[in-house]
């Protein structure tokens, strides 16, 4: 490794069974109370003994077990150095300066098959916001790789990671056009979840096919779960060997790292569910409610069709390789806040959360840029956010364009680069208006000119991509 809710009306049983091979495997059986359903197994767990992993890594890390330590830990009553998550028992991972890893490795899986994840991650409250640059607190690893160190993600496989104040799930896979391409997901804020426990549930589709998929879900302490990745296409490579295996814990990388030490994380409720398990069976703590199925207002992933937009003005508008794109930026059209607008066909009024993936073309120029619109009435009348490799009055802010003329309501400091894909946020409540990149809070301003409308996607003058549009 380089660097919503709902009532649920089932019970469960889960069973303990001993394998001749030694391992630890537990059943689980989920009886609607409506209707029956066939039992699914879970093929890997580790909730209570540690020694029931396929490996614990720490003892030949660099450093050794003086610098890297796992052990299974026990909550006394009113202890709470020891956090559990659920049981009797939790793992502790620690690592000191001169140390790289402490984790757990876990079954290895089939390229090709379904899985059902689910684990949980206790960050403790003492954590001070680490000034080097990140953890490693999971790992869907690769090994051993062909991919040459061709890694755009910076790692041979996909991760969840520390960086700065930002948790975040870095998916790597099999690119359309090259081996291998990386897509950022913000989960949380490291305030946030502090002195919590964090639940993870993933269901996955391993494979470089295009019939691919992967969702995960995060619950930070005692609210519901919240659904952050809802991809599909491929997920892995074809030519691997074997399926990726899951590892958590802390990976540090360098024995050398910056920043406090030693440093402590916890994890529990591990468990792996084949493809007719359910999300349910593997939620950690064995009574987490599946989301409602809510379906958003609006939810767009471009896999075949942009048919629920409208071109408004500008270049050529198509889907290509699963993602909406913008080419052969028209610059004929007069210099106006967006040359190029493309507008979802459904209106939005009041608070919503839009989020999307999105990137402007690189190009020699040093003003390279993109446009995430929303509160849209009509060429001459809306909100948007542009996000440029440099900065003038005319981008690079939150605006609002009112009888054709565009005013800046709100400055951004730091740029974006071309060629870079980035996860945008537009949050509205009342007339609030807050803007995130990746996770991070770029501007907020209070503004009530417009109140509903149509949400899309723009540029000044620059080709664009976008993808996995949701608003809530």
């Amino acid at each position: 490794m380089v660097i919503k809710n709902s009532s649920k009306s089932i019970f469960t049983k889960r069973l303990g069974l001993s394998s001749a091979l030694g391992l630890l495997l537990s059943t689980t059986f989920a009886f609607p109370l409506s209707a029956n359903k066939s039992y699914a197994a879970i093929i890997d767990s580790v909730t209570e003994d540690i020694n029931t992993a396929r490996a614990r890594e720490y003892a030949n890390a660099k450093g050794g077990s003086t610098c890297n330590q796992l052990e299974n830990v026990t909550s006394l009553e009113g202890n709470t150095i020891h956090p559990i998550r659920a049981g009797k028992q939790a793992f502790w991972h620690w690592v000191n300066r001169c140390g790289e890893r402490s984790e757990l490795a876990m079954k290895k899986t089939v390229i090709g098959n379904t899985y059902w994840y689910g684990w949980s991650m206790f960050i403790p409250s003492t954590w001070q916001n680490p000034s080097d640059s990140y953890d490693i607190l999971a790992q869907w690893a690769t090994y051993p790789s062909p991919r040459n160190g061709r890694f755009p993600c910076g790692s041979n496989g996909s991760y969840m990671m520390r960086s700065g104040d930002n948790i975040s799930f870095r998916f790597q896979r099999k690119g359309d056009q090259s081996d291998s391409e990386c897509t950022s997901y913000n989960l949380a804020s490291l305030p946030e979840v502090r002195g919590k426990w964090v639940d993870f549930v993933m269901q996955v589709k391993w494979t470089g096919n295009t019939d691919g998929f992967l969702k995960l879900w995060t619950k930070i302490g005692n609210s519901s779960y919240t659904q952050n990745v809802d991809y599909k296409g491929p997920t892995f490579w074809n030519d691997e060997g074997e399926g990726p295996y899951f590892k958590m814990g802390l990976y540090k990388g360098d024995p050398n790292f910056n920043g406090a030490a030693p440093r402590v994380l916890y994890t529990d409720e591990y468990r792996l569910g084949d493809a007719n398990s359910s999300f349910e069976e593997v939620a950690p703590g064995g009574s987490s409610p599946e989301p409602d199925g809510s379906q958003p207002l609006i939810s767009e992933s471009f896999s075949s069709s942009s048919s629920n937009f409208t071109v408004e003005s500008g270049g050529a508008w198509s889907v290509l390789n699963g993602k909406y794109e913008l080419q052969d930026s028209d610059r004929s059209v007069p210099q106006v806040a967006n040359r190029n607008i493309s507008i979802h066909n459904k209106s939005v009024s009041g608070n919503f959360t839009l989020t999307a993936d999105a990137s402007a073309t690189a190009t020699s120029s040093r003003w390279d840029d993109f446009s995430i619109i929303f509160n849209y009435q009509d060429r001459n009348n809306y909100y948007y956010a542009s996000f440029n490799e440099s900065d003038d009055d005319k981008t690079h802010g939150i605006f609002k364009v009112v009888a054709g003329v565009a005013t800046q309501i709100a400055n951004f400091d730091s740029f974006i680069t071309g060629g870079t894909t980035y996860n945008i946020k537009v949050e509205r409540t009342g007339n609030t208006i807050g803007l995130y990149r990746n996770g991070s809070l770029q501007a907020t301003v209070q503004d009530i000119t417009f109140n509903s409308g149509k949400v899309g996607f723009g540029s000044f003058n620059n080709s664009a991509t976008f993808d996995n549009l949701k608003v809530e």
